[in-house]
């Protein structure tokens, strides 16, 4: 889990580790190159995000729950993944271009995750207090791949 294990980074990380990644948008599967960056605050991260967010979703343990990656890693057997989901592509009417800023989704104690594969679900989640969402100071560029027939 590229993504998470940058969290706690305080540089830039090296362009070396640029790995193709699987995640949502709007509920369809895309695939990824993605790299991350940290910047000074969270505040910084959203602003020269433009807006742009990146949801890894964890359960209460720290772990991307199984039912979050399981039809990705189904229809992609043989890449990695890190179950995120973007609010933007570039297709998208309001998308800004850049870099996404991680937000992590955290399922509440008690809660059966279920697949989180768009913002409006993560957000829906958030508002039913069935998690809670952790806004962070590390941009991720992410370039969609074959996103021609999302939109």
């Amino acid at each position: 889990m590229l993504v998470l294990a940058l969290a706690g980074a305080r540089s830039t990380v090296a362009a070396s580790t640029v790995a193709m990644n699987s995640g949502f948008y709007d509920h369809q599967i895309i695939q990824y190159e993605a790299t991350a960056e940290v910047t000074s605050s969270p505040q910084a991260a959203q602003l020269i995000a433009h807006g742009n967010i990146v949801f890894h979703i964890v359960g209460p343990d720290g772990n991307t729950p199984t039912v979050q990656c399981a039809r990705l890693l189904a229809a992609l057997p043989n890449d990695p993944t890190s179950c995120n989901v973007l609010n933007f592509i570039p297709t998208e009417v309001g998308y800004t271009g850049g870099a996404w800023n991680l937000q992590v989704f955290h399922w509440k104690q008690g809660v059966t995750p279920t697949e989180l594969s768009k913002d409006d679900d993560i957000n829906a989640a958030v508002a039913s207090g069935l998690g809670t969402l952790e806004i962070t100071s590390i941009l991720v560029r992410c370039p969609v791949v074959d996103f021609a027939s999302l939109r």
